[in-house]
């Protein structure tokens, strides 16, 4: 069963919330906070597997805990639930899982859960019983989880608001993870590289890096027709990783 913490100031929405996600015989709620620096002293010392965030609350709004539980507890996914549309942007930049508008039904309650056992099956299926890790990047697609060989990434590329494409030699994968979310699966292989807003090349596909325009550089990639872009501020990390004086 999953762990949660829920955060909102107004108590009767809050209750109601927590009646919601415990009908779903998914979620065990932890403990319950009306505002922000609470949230964060019981996410650091309970651990939940997801925090429940409302946006406009007393000290740190919802935005900013999130922020610091990305530091103080990054294994605690987000979930975003408000009555306004204005902060989704910033919210799904900050990694969010779910987005939930003000008000909600027990259907719309339960996709969020779905997607957060997703991100954590994602995360789980990749462990190796040693505690180890595989060379893969899970990727989630249509409820399906899909593995794919690090080996066999070309780049990642940022599609349109809600589509990021893994490019391979053998076929395109699509997902709505974002393009950040993927760059930190892969952080701790330093032969992938956030080049550009939405490009996320491995470096050891790299056949030529070549000028475009005035401020980037067009990257053909060995075994693709497809190209990347790498922004004019990137390209010395580029270098410095390619060992190209």
């Amino acid at each position: 069963m999953l762990t949660g913490i829920i955060a909102d100031n107004n108590e009767i929405e809050r209750l109601y919330f927590c009646k919601l996600l415990e009908e779903t015989n998914e979620v065990k709620i932890l403990a319950e906070a009306q505002d922000g620096l609470t949230v964060l002293d019981q996410v650091t010392r309970l651990r939940p597997d997801i925090a429940f965030l409302d946006i406009e609350m007393p000290g740190p709004n919802g935005l900013e805990v999130a922020r610091e539980i990305l530091t103080l507890a990054p294994e605690t996914l987000i979930v975003f639930f408000t009555a306004y549309r204005d902060f989704a942007v910033e919210a799904f930049a900050l990694n969010s899982v779910d987005y939930l508008l003000k008000p909600f039904d027990a259907f719309r309650v339960r996709k969020t859960v779905a997607k957060v056992q997703e991100k954590l099956a994602a995360r789980e299926v990749i462990k190796k019983p040693g505690g180890g890790r595989l060379d893969k990047l899970a990727i989630r697609n249509k409820g399906r989880i899909f593995l794919i060989n690090l080996d066999e990434i070309i780049f990642i590329e940022k599609s349109g608001k809600n589509t990021t494409i893994i490019h391979t030699a053998r076929k395109d994968f699509h997902t709505p993870q974002t393009i950040a979310e993927l760059e930190q699966q892969l952080a701790r292989h330093s032969f992938f590289q956030r080049v550009h807003k939405s490009y996320l090349i491995n470096l050891n596909m790299v056949e030529s890096i070549s000028p475009f325009g005035g401020n980037s550089f067009i990257v053909k990639f060995s075994g693709c027709k497809k190209d990347a872009i790498i922004s004019r501020g990137n390209i010395d990390l580029v270098k410095k990783h390619l060992k190209i004086s």
